[in-house]
């Protein structure tokens, strides 16, 4: 996710090459609104690239960074995005504007504990029409948009295949149990009401089931997921200094980790 170049001047480095637009009220609220997405309980702990940005950086992540997010790559200019991103109750930003971070830290520990909690409201529903999707953004914000029309949700993600190209399973993160439970009971089973997307015939399971049935077709057909892993090495130019100044030098070393986050695009594809 980071930029390809490296401009030399600060204008160039922080604009990139896309249109700028203009930031009403309500775009500064949807770009507000997927940063701090990105930092929430939601996306944070299991998003293996900024967690282990966060990690590394006493919380603190590149704005430039975050900017080359797919979601984020229509808010420009980025000077108008940190702008935006000062006015969060959640997120801090640095005095120089060049750095964003929670108000809190988040207990990750924690967060292993909470995600059994969340997969219980957590369902995958497959079957969607994935041939000649062009542009992911776009249809993340349409299943938003159809599954919403439902009951509140937290989330969906899109499943990606070994090219990166949805392979037409959405994984959908409800509010709430009960109404993750319905969606189940009605939607699923012999006695279930159909259910479709742009003319097409969807299948429901729980998060349980799906990762069932996915082991079982990895374990027969895959010797490993063909993805590419991120990685992030190293302490980032003109970072903030950590709250601990007496922190140890962290471990230069570390490993690739694939980020399954990415894998099925937040919010937060990334």
């Amino acid at each position: 996710m980071s930029s390809t170049t490296e401009p030399t001047t600060e204008s160039q480095s922080r604009r990139g090459s896309y249109a700028a637009i203009e930031f009403t009220p309500d775009v500064k609220q949807q770009c507000l609104k997927q940063v701090e997405f990105y930092f929430s309980e939601f996306n944070l702990p299991y998003d293996k690239f900024l967690r282990m940005t966060v990690e590394k950086n006493d919380g603190w992540v590149p704005i430039t960074t975050i900017a080359t997010f797919n979601r984020m790559k229509k808010f420009r200019p980025v000077d108008k995005v940190v702008e935006a991103l000062r006015e969060s109750k959640i997120l801090t930003v640095s005095e120089d504007g060049e750095n964003i971070r929670r108000n809190e830290p988040l207990d990750f520990e924690g967060a292993k504990n909470a995600r059994l909690e969340q997969n219980k409201r957590t369902l995958a529903v497959m079957n969607f029409p994935h041939e000649n999707v062009e542009d992911m953004t776009a249809l993340q914000e349409k299943l938003e948009e159809f599954f919403g029309k439902f009951f509140e949700i937290n989330q969906v993600r899109l499943r990606r295949d070994h090219t990166k190209k949805f392979n037409g399973t959405a994984i959908v993160q409800f509010k709430n149990l009960g109404d993750a439970e319905e969606f189940l009971k009605t939607y699923s089973g012999e006695d279930a009401e159909s259910l479709s997307y742009e003319g097409r015939k969807l299948e429901v399971f729980s998060k349980k089931q799906f990762d069932l049935q996915r082991e079982a077709t990895r374990s027969k057909n895959f010797s490993g997921s063909g993805q590419k892993a991120r990685s992030f090495t190293g302490h980032r130019k003109n970072m903030p200094k950590s709250r601990r100044s007496n922190k140890k030098e962290e471990n230069k070393s570390e490993t690739k980790s694939e980020n399954e986050s990415k894998e099925e695009s937040a919010p937060a594809d990334n």
